[in-house]
């Protein structure tokens, strides 16, 4: 249990000197046109893709290939998109965020895995269950396409590091690029975003082998352990204590470690219009993610690596569902 908070405190130090924000980055898409997020996010798939593959091709981790709920996947993942914009976080966010001194992610943090609770155990529970048992026979896109899944790795390979270089080519700045290969790496105010995806990519590879070994067959995941961080706390049941809850546990710590030491720690109070539209936000991405599989870490970061249908469609609606979220709060608020 213990390397699930060492593991935590990792991603907690990654996540906050690099910023690694799923809501501003896929928000960017939108609203500058830059693919730098997506290319960093990219990186890190294709960093754990490699390392999936291999350790399941050695027999050391089993790669899971559940199959698809595809209208609770679709409309789980656009609904936890618009959560993640009024919250201004997504749930990763909310740990990181919260551990720099943002309260407002904290709300919506508590929000989010109260919600997440119910619908796991409580009045939520029989209205977002028989939606994930409406399932299509779609595992993941390999199997689908009765094809090795080395040739995707090689295609995302390929995609990835051609994203790569046009960036370094539209940027064509030696301070960026001596930033991004890891030049003055611990001074930098922020890491940047490719060598944080650097990182991120082969901790989610040694995440899955040490969860591994206590029986929880993923790597990274933070909507469940949310939820369990709750479920301990109100029942008291050991069971809620495990390496997920400890995982998540690790990232607020980490985070706060980092700033408190980079001097980056500030403690912001939101105002009353802000703590409402965080607390909206936390519940339905709450509902979003226990419909979608999972929040932006699970779905985007994980199962895309090992090539889920659930993970390439559920990162489609989030990036769908924000922009429109994007376009509507600047339009009505």
């Amino acid at each position: 249990m213990l390397s699930g908070l060492i593991i935590g405190l990792l991603l907690g130090f990654f996540l906050q000197r690099g910023q690694f924000c799923f809501v501003s980055g896929f928000r960017n898409l939108y609203t500058k046109r830059d693919i730098t997020f997506l290319t960093a996010l990219l990186i890190a798939i294709s960093i754990q893709s490699v390392g999936f593959f291999l350790l399941a091709n050695l027999e050391q981790i089993t790669l899971p290939n559940t199959q698809l709920p595809l209208f609770a996947t679709i409309l789980g993942a656009f609904i936890f998109a618009v959560g993640m914009v009024l919250s201004n976080c997504c749930a990763s966010g909310g740990w990181f965020r919260t551990g720099e001194g943002a309260m407002g992610s904290l709300v919506a943090l508590v929000c989010f895995s109260i919600t997440m609770a119910a619908t796991q155990t409580g009045a939520l529970k029989h209205w977002i269950s028989p939606l994930l048992l409406e399932t299509v026979a779609l595992d993941n896109i390999h199997f689908t396409l009765r094809i090795s899944p080395w040739y995707l790795v090689a295609l995302l390979l390929c995609i990835t590091l051609a994203l790569v270089i046009i960036h370094f080519r539209q940027v064509k700045t030696a301070q960026t690029i001596q930033q991004a290969v890891g030049f003055q790496l611990f001074f930098a105010k922020t890491w940047h975003p490719f060598l944080t995806a650097v990182f991120i990519g082969l901790l989610g590879i040694a995440a899955w082998v040490f969860s591994a070994e206590t029986g929880r067959n993923y790597g990274f995941g933070v909507a469940v352990p949310s939820a369990n961080v709750i479920q301990y706390i109100v029942i008291g049941q050991q069971r809620y204590l495990n390496w997920g809850s400890y995982f998540v546990l690790g990232i607020l710590l980490g985070s706060f470690l980092t700033a408190k030491l980079s001097g980056s720690f500030e403690l912001r109070i939101p105002d009353a219009q802000e703590v409402i539209r965080r607390i909206l936000g936390g519940i339905t991405m709450g509902i979003g993610a226990a419909l979608a599989g999972g929040c932006t870490i699970t779905n985007s970061l994980v199962s895309t690596a090992y090539f889920s249908w659930q993970g390439w469609l559920a990162t489609l609606m989030f990036v769908l569902g924000s922009w429109f979220a994007t376009k509507f709060i600047r339009t009505h608020f």
